[in-house]
């Protein structure tokens, strides 16, 4: 008979993610501390190993593999350490693109001693605010913006900046929001750039300089920045439209108000039925007001951007022409 040994249960108090020291404290051996059922991510530190989700996506994948390893190291994370660039960018929900999470980023103020662990790569700050959040210690929103620029493109710093500094707010004022300021102000910015050397200063400048407080979303910034890179005038972003009557019709992501032509980024989202079905309702809507619509996706904002920026020139040409065209009712039309 085989006899199968089951694991100790570990004292409840100590979670999913916790050190070594803090097992000992509650009572847990050595051996218990080496048995399968526990990952050591870190050294000194131990989390209770999970089955891999083979249902995610790569990108969810990285995140959450990030994650685990963000909260395995939260117990073992010296108290005057805190998460920068990529690391604090995931956990404050600043979007980014993939690949950034190899290794967690942890900075400490000058002249305390860097964090040294396989997977951990330390950064040393002269200025630096921190925020704790859920637990964790990490960069204020304007110290995180500004240690990303050394991980980052020029569109996908933009798109971190457009998310610091978008201002909430609820379209066609039908929701009441619970959140209403920015997370950081384009005055914070430019005092962390003067307040620090930063590596990536000209990047950062750049960005700041071609960030807007309207942007939604990581493809509406990418989208904008095509568009105006392109030779095209700047689009209006999260325009709200009316028809005639005054009653609230959409919400453009991005628009040509003149031109009476909205420019919309689907994404996986948009392939729910619900949304799917929302989205037809919502594009009638639109034509009976006398706008028009495109919808572009991922292909044509991070694949072949020449092949978005056309679609958006022949839109622009239709929209003018369509506009110049009088407007019929159906009592006009003879049989």
């Amino acid at each position: 008979m085989i006899v199968v040994r089951v694991p100790k249960r570990l004292p409840g108090g100590l979670g999913g993610d916790f050190s070594v020291s803090e097992a000992r404290d509650a009572g847990v051996g050595r051996s218990r501390l080496r048995r399968p059922d526990l990952a050591a991510p870190f050294r000194g530190a131990r989390s209770i190993a999970l089955p891999r989700d083979d249902s995610l996506t790569p990108v969810e994948s990285e995140e959450a593999d990030a994650w685990r390893r963000i909260r395995a190291y939260v117990p073992v994370m010296p108290e005057h350490a805190f998460f920068v660039g990529p690391t604090a960018a995931l956990i404050a929900g600043v979007p980014l693109p993939s690949g950034l999470h190899d290794e967690l980023h942890v900075g400490v103020l000058d002249p305390r001693t860097l964090p040294r662990r396989p997977g951990i790569r330390g950064r040393r700050f002269s200025v630096a605010e921190t925020r704790r959040w859920a637990g964790m210690r990490l960069a204020d929103p304007a110290t995180t913006w500004a240690s990303l620029a050394p991980y980052l493109g020029e569109y996908d710093m933009v798109a971190a900046s457009d998310y610091l500094l978008r201002i909430p707010r609820s379209p066609g004022g039908l929701v009441q929001l619970t959140r209403t300021r920015a997370f950081a102000s384009r005055a914070d910015l430019e005092q962390i750039l003067a307040a620090n050397r930063w590596r990536g200063g000209p990047l950062l400048r750049r960005a700041l300089n071609r960030a807007r407080t309207g942007a939604s979303s990581r493809p509406e910034t990418w989208t904008r920045l095509i568009i105006v890179d392109g030779g095209l005038p700047e689009p209006e972003l999260d325009l709200d439209i009316f028809d005639e009557s005054g009653d609230f019709v959409a919400c453009a992501d991005l628009a040509y108000p003149h031109l009476r032509l909205a420019i919309e980024y689907d994404g996986a989202v948009h392939r729910e039925r619900d949304r799917f079905l929302h989205d037809i309702d919502r594009t009638t809507r639109l034509h009976e007001a006398g706008w028009q619509d495109l919808h572009l996706a991922s292909p044509h904002v991070f694949g072949d951007r020449a092949e978005g920026l056309r679609r958006v020139i022949a839109a622009r040409r239709r929209s003018a022409m369509l506009r110049d065209l009088p407007r019929t009712g159906f009592g006009d039309l003879s049989h």
